[in-house]
């Protein structure tokens, strides 16, 4: 984006939703691109242990339902699931005209040129061409969520929105989308981000700040503690951005 603006071109991104991503992973097509990459088969075999009879039930006003088989997904909270679905989708299609920024389910597909119109048509191809793979992958695109986005300096076309279509569906066009906990803008000034994470260190201040009390407040060493835990991380995060 940085030679773009220097070179006084456009980019436009595409910030790709899919609805349930880990949900709908197939375990076998998963495994078979596992053992594709990793040409391990104890490796395989252990995350096939990891993944296979697993079981759930729903409870509902004390009503339990039967035990169901999850023959699909990948454990949500796991650390090793955004790497086993950055593995699962590591063969999407790729264009020459664009560029991918990947990790687990959060996709963005650049386009960059001098041209609005020629911007717009890359990305609609580069959607296209996603459409088949997603549909033989088991994933589901949402088209109705996912953003687009022009990043450029043209202060005179400040308000031009991108027209991007995938399957039929015109794209939302959001002047500050969120990619990975980063509130990006059209001229990467973060401005609107350094905002958003000063309201959150001021709410979670202000949480803090009624436990301080000198008499019956919290001692010292769990006051930072919690501090570090909930206003230093939200502040530092995206720092060297």
């Amino acid at each position: 984006m940085e030679d773009g603006y220097e070179e006084g071109m456009v980019t436009g991104v595409v910030f790709v939703d899919l609805s349930a991503a880990y949900d709908t992973v197939n375990h076998r097509r998963l495994l078979s691109k596992i053992l594709e990459t990793t040409r391990d088969t104890r490796l395989t075999e252990l995350i096939e242990r990891m993944l296979e009879n697993r079981h759930f039930f729903v409870d509902l006003g004390g009503k339990k339902s039967r035990w169901r088989r999850l023959r699909n997904g990948l454990p949500q909270g796991s650390v090793l699931a955004p790497l086993l679905f950055n593995i699962y989708t590591n063969d999407q299609p790729k264009s020459a005209d664009t560029r991918r920024f990947i990790y687990a389910d959060d996709l963005g597909i650049g386009a960059q040129a001098t041209d609005f119109k020629v911007v717009e048509d890359r990305l609609s191809n580069a959607l296209a061409e996603l459409t088949p793979y997603y549909e033989e992958n088991h994933l589901r695109a949402n088209p109705s969520k996912t953003q687009v986005c022009a990043f450029h300096l043209r202060n005179r076309e400040a308000k031009r929105q991108l027209k991007v279509s995938w399957s039929g569906t015109s794209l939302e066009h959001c002047e500050h989308p969120v990619y990975l906990g980063v509130t990006l803008d059209r001229c990467l000034s973060f401005k609107t981000h350094t905002e958003k994470t000063k309201c959150k260190v001021n709410a979670r201040n202000n949480i803090i700040r009624k436990l301080t009390g000198t008499t019956w407040g919290a001692n010292p060493q769990t006051l930072k503690s919690t501090a570090l835990a909930l206003c230093y991380s939200a502040a530092e995060y995206a720092c060297p951005v």
